[in-house]
């Protein structure tokens, strides 16, 4: 028996309504736990002393008057004007700024989230309008003139292939995916 089961059955035991199995658990609880002792005494002098107090009747219409000055105070109460609607809970201006504030998070989550999309139509544009920048780099160059330099490398034959076959320049007629 846990502390939980114990104190549910404090009451019963007191009063003498638990089974002999569940006496005897509860009884055995209250040998191991000295702290248990005090808790069941301390709840038997207050059933003890709830029995003794006097009983306090009320007149047989004090429900009805309850009630009547319940409903008095609810009628002072100050009703809502008809310009104070709601939309879901908000005030017309705080919902219209609530709007704005929901479209602006989903408009900036678009930008944060997907930056390719928006940018690469600009880009491509750029490019096929003029031509593609060089990526030329200073220190690339001397490194790519040096390469041949250091190996002995031979034409690539599938190059000289190509050209031989005499194949049609394609270069200003480049279309890109999202023109």
């Amino acid at each position: 028996m846990n502390r939980y089961q114990f104190e549910d059955l404090i009451s019963e035991y007191i009063e003498n309504e638990l089974t002999i199995s569940k006496r005897k658990l509860f009884e055995s609880y209250l040998e191991d736990n000295p702290d248990a002792k005090d808790l069941v005494e301390s709840v038997r002098i207050n059933q003890e002393k709830m029995k003794s107090l006097p009983k306090v009747s009320s007149s047989s219409d004090f429900n009805t008057r309850l009630l009547a000055k319940i409903q008095k105070g609810a009628a002072t109460l100050p009703q809502p004007e008809e310009s104070q609607r709601t939309y879901f809970g908000f005030l017309p201006l705080h919902a219209s700024l609530m709007t704005g504030l929901v479209i602006a998070f989903v408009f900036v989550s678009i930008q944060l989230f997907s930056p390719d999309e928006t940018n690469s139509s600009s880009q491509n544009q750029l490019y096929a309008n003029d031509q593609v920048p060089s990526l030329s780099n200073p220190g690339l160059d001397d490194v790519v003139q040096k390469i041949p330099d250091l190996v002995d490398v031979k034409e690539d034959s599938s190059l000289e292939n190509n050209q031989k076959k005499g194949q049609k320049d394609f270069s200003k007629q480049m279309h890109f995916v999202n023109d």
